[in-house]
């Protein structure tokens, strides 16, 4: 501090000898700073100017506050005031064009409906596209997230963030390249990003700081925050000129030009737009405060001196004390400045040390801004073998052929140019040949006066990451048996190979295979032999594909090949040759196997656009195959009739379960079918039935709806609907005092994959105001069959609740009497297809009799469906049946013929 206050004190008193002994005049600057004069327009820039006195300019109203709309719908911001003054300076008449949303403005310039844009970061690939100006506008940009967002604090956290960003920015396109991993969220404005991050719809947004600053004293976003620079001064605005304006742009330069610092500073400071860092003033106020304390010394010494001569000799007195002092104080400060020197020696040497102990994975190391490297640490010896001495020349002679390396270069000279990048990747060779797989992160050196000298980068070894992803893609999207693509990376290879041809307007082939009797090689040699012949199943189908073609081991014994470019003739003779090359017998363990394939084929575009809908009617197609003696089935006209029906079946089906429409009559309604009680025929409840009239399409059957229903999982929407629909109604007929029984509910096999169904369908009955008592559920055997256990769970929580459950087509499903005496079922409804033939056919007579004498053995009721005939009733009274329904009774009826008929409404 001595040698500071020194050399600041002999400072102040040299520019205060040069205060009292120079003329005024010498000090003061004679110019003013407020004028600046316009450059003299070329002969050819003045006869343009007379030629277009007008320019129409594009103006983005959404970049507050350098050019946006107030609260008065005006244009007003930092750009439109400085555009104003280019105008007052060059005489040009701006014209704003009427659009301003930013990919308006672009398009615009692009199709030559304006001739410039008022405010544009400059990049390489703009500089292809237009003429570009001075910046305007200084501007940095920075991070914006929600307060209490803390996994964002540098730019390198918004990796892997969703994040919102303006449509067409300049920023945008760099942000994606630079950070593959986040999930853009695109909008049209910038406000609109600070809404979607405020309402947590995006991790983060990229804005401007004073935008920033704007948006958040404008509309009081109080929960956001800046969270970390994104860049700093790096986004610039200038005016962006058609190429064919030379003149334009040369002349607005010269408008540009001539603004003086003082009118730029003025802007800036009026719109708020000098938002910086704060710096540190401490060395600055100390320097003052040091200089003024002298200055003061030295006022006093001179007035005392003037007044008081006599109390010279005190003063010498005391300044030689203060010399020794200051002697004390250079004798300190030289004992300090060799105790710091000892303590960045030892600094220094555990830098060292450490960096020469993490010598497993990292290398650190320096180069000149020609590549040049001039330090490498040893930890390259322990990692790629390299001796250190060996590594003194460019860096790009050790880099391999990988096309990663090719980018480094680039990487290099943007980070020399002050840019700072996220961690790249490079590949280099040991001594002994084995690629290495380095993380690299590397950030600029500078010189003692501030200029970029080189670079120096740590590289982290992540080979043995690298193979651990690698192994996981390979587990993730190829099949461990076969090494084919699975089924999940085969469809997007698919959509890849569909989108190439459509671009090239070439066609598309997809065989679908699967073998023959593979089910008895598994029953009579075990899976070990399946599993060799699908190995060698594999090695046939790639052996005798003529091309490289995208083959995928599907499922079991499916395979799928994506033949691109490949028209149905081409097809169905590949798929020949696949069935010939399957005719040779396999051979496992000296057994001989004999073995086959069917193939179907759908073409892309007539069969579909898509990977989902070609594999579909490829699927389709096997099954025709099967019935075809050459084994191979294209996708015919049937099958896609049939297929385009389903589509529209789906689509009408969503609509008229989600219709809002109150005005239009509902497509889908309820009926009922009465239940009758046996031998007296008296009402025993009904069965609701959920009935499709569309107003086009007509009358479209369940047994037509249904099905797709499941396949689509619309079945959950429609099962809650009739539900639903089935509640109100008895309410209404409770509150009428209807004795309505129970009323049947049909069920899916799919509801019971739910575990939480019999607590979701409680709480649905409940809500409605309607009674679990009101109800009796019907289930297929075949559901309760595909997953017992958890059906009787299901069944076991609803029948604690008050709802009776009962099987539906009991006989048609392969129900075992251990699971049946465990269901807490209470009915046993006999398939309709045993009551058709009853009267002729001797066994379906004997399947009735067995099936209700075991009901009634397990304290279980029987109903019989179908009955439309006296006989047929006769002959189920007479064994015992106890609930019958059928035409014979009635047909399912609407409401208001139940009320009629049976309510006497």
């Amino acid at each position: 501090m001595v040698l500071r206050v020194k050399t600041y004190a002999f400072t102040w008193f040299v520019f205060g000898m040069l205060v009292l002994l120079l003329p005024q005049p010498l000090i003061a600057e004679n110019r003013d700073e407020n004028t600046h004069a316009l450059s003299v327009l070329t002969a050819q820039e003045q006869q343009w100017l007379s030629q277009h006195p007008v320019v129409k300019i594009g103006v983005d109203g959404y970049f507050p506050p350098y050019s946006y709309f107030n609260e008065d719908g005006q244009l007003v911001g930092l750009a439109i005031d400085i555009l104003s003054l280019i105008s007052d300076k060059t005489g040009i008449e701006f014209v704003i064009n009427d659009e301003h949303k930013w990919p308006d403005i672009v398009n615009n310039l692009q199709q030559n409906k304006i001739d410039a844009i008022l405010t544009m970061v400059k990049s390489p690939e703009r500089e292809k596209q237009y003429l570009f100006t001075t910046p305007i506008i200084y501007k940095s940009l920075v991070i914006i997230t929600q307060k209490h967002n803390q996994t964002i604090t540098d730019r390198e956290d918004i990796a892997n963030k969703s994040v919102a960003m303006v449509r067409g920015y300049q920023y945008a396109n760099s942000l994606s390249e630079e950070f593959p991993s986040i999930a853009p969220v695109y909008v049209d404005t910038m406000r609109e990003t600070f809404e979607i991050v405020a309402a947590g719809q995006a991790d983060a947004t990229i804005g401007f700081l004073a935008a920033a600053n704007y948006f958040q004293l404008k509309y009081a976003y109080n929960d956001l925050k800046i969270a970390a620079f994104y860049e700093k001064h790096n986004a610039n605005e200038a005016i962006a000129v058609s190429q064919s304006a030379p003149m334009l742009a040369s002349i607005l330069q010269k408008g540009i030009d001539s603004l003086t610092p003082q009118q730029k500073k003025d802007l800036n400071e009026a719109w708020g737009a000098n938002i910086k860092i704060p710096k540190d003033y401490t060395e600055l106020i100390e320097f003052a405060l040091l200089s003024g304390l002298l200055i003061l010394l030295l006022s006093i010494w001179g007035i005392q001196s003037k007044r008081h001569n006599r109390d010279l000799v005190k003063a010498n007195q005391n300044a030689e004390t203060a010399n020794l002092a200051l002697n004390d104080l250079k004798d300190n400060l030289q004992q300090l400045v060799a105790e710091r020197t000892q303590q960045l020696t030892q600094s220094e040497n555990r830098y060292r040390g450490l960096v020469e102990s993490l010598e497993d994975e990292y290398i650190f190391y320096q180069h000149d801004t020609l590549g040049f490297v001039s330090y490498v640490s040893p930890s390259i010896t322990h990692i790629l073998g390299h001796p250190v001495s060996g590594k003194g020349g460019f860096y790009h002679q050790y880099l391999t052929d990988s096309p990663k390396n090719k980018v480094v270069a680039h990487y290099v000279e943007r980070i020399l140019q002050g840019e700072n990048l996220a961690p790249f990747e490079i590949e280099l060779d040991d001594t002994k040949g084995n690629v290495h797989t380095f993380e690299v992160l590397e950030r600029p050196m500078y010189g003692d006066n501030g200029e970029c000298i080189g670079c120096e980068g740590i590289a982290h070894d992540v080979t043995a990451r690298k193979q651990q992803q690698d192994k996981l893609f390979y587990l993730s999207h190829y099949d461990d048996l076969t090494g084919l693509v699975n089924r999940y990376y085969f469809k997007k290879l698919l959509d890849d190979d569909i989108d190439n041809c459509k671009k090239m307007g070439q066609p598309l082939a997809l065989l679908f295979l699967d073998l023959t009797r593979f089910k008895v090689i598994n029953d009579n040699f075990g899976h070990t032999a399946g599993d060799y012949i699908l190995n060698q199943a594999a090695s046939r189908i790639e052996q005798h594909l003529k091309g490289h073609f995208v083959v995928s081991r599907f499922a079991g014994d499916k395979f799928c090949i994506s033949l691109p470019n490949k028209l149905a003739a081409e097809a169905n003779l590949m798929a020949i040759e696949l069935i010939e090359a399957f005719q040779p017998h396999f051979e496992f363990l000296e057994q001989t196997i004999i073995i086959g394939c069917r193939v179907g084929i759908s073409l892309f575009p007539q069969d579909g656009l898509n990977a989902e809908t070609l594999i579909s009617h490829a699927d389709s197609a096997l099954y025709e195959a099967k019935k075809n003696p050459a084994c191979v089935a294209f996708c015919n006209k049937e099958m896609a009739s049939y297929n385009k029906k389903r589509h529209v079946i789906e689509q009408n089906l969503s609509k008229a379960l989600f219709v809002n429409d109150n005005s239009l009559p509902p497509q889908l309604f309820i009926v009922y079918q009465p239940l009758m009680s046996l031998p007296e025929c008296q009402l025993a409840g009904f069965e609701a039935l959920v009935r499709w009239e569309h107003p086009e399409l007509g009358v479209i059957s369940p047994g037509e709806f249904i099905p797709i229903a499941e396949d689509t999982g619309l079945i959950f929407t429609l099962s809650h609907w009739v539900v639903n629909s089935v509640c109100e109604q008895l309410v209404e007929w409770h509150q009428q005092g209807f004795d309505f029984k129970r009323v049947s509910v049909n069920i899916s096999a799919l509801e019971l994959m739910n575990i939480k169904f019999a607590e979701e369908l409680l709480s649905m009955v409940v809500q409605s105001g309607a009674q679990p008592s009101w109800f009796k559920l019907e289930i297929t055997e075949t559901a309760l069959m595909a997953i017992p256990e958890q059906a009787i769970e299901i069944l076991q929580k609803l029948t604690r609740a008050d709802f009776e459950v009962a099987i539906d087509d009991f006989g048609t499903g392969y129900s075992s009497l251990t699971y049946l005496k465990s269901l807490p079922a209470s009915t046993l409804k006999i398939d309709q297809s045993f009551i058709r033939n009853l009267i002729e056919s001797s066994e379906d007579q004997a399947v009735i009799k067995a099936v209700i004498s075991m009901a009634h053995s397990l304290g279980k009721q029987v109903t019989a469906e179908g009955v439309e005939q006296q006989e047929q009733l006769d002959y189920l009274i007479a064994h015992g049946c106890d609930v019958a329904q059928g035409y014979y009774f009635s047909r399912p009826i609407s409401v208001q013929e139940v009320n009629r008929l049976y309510f006497e409404v």
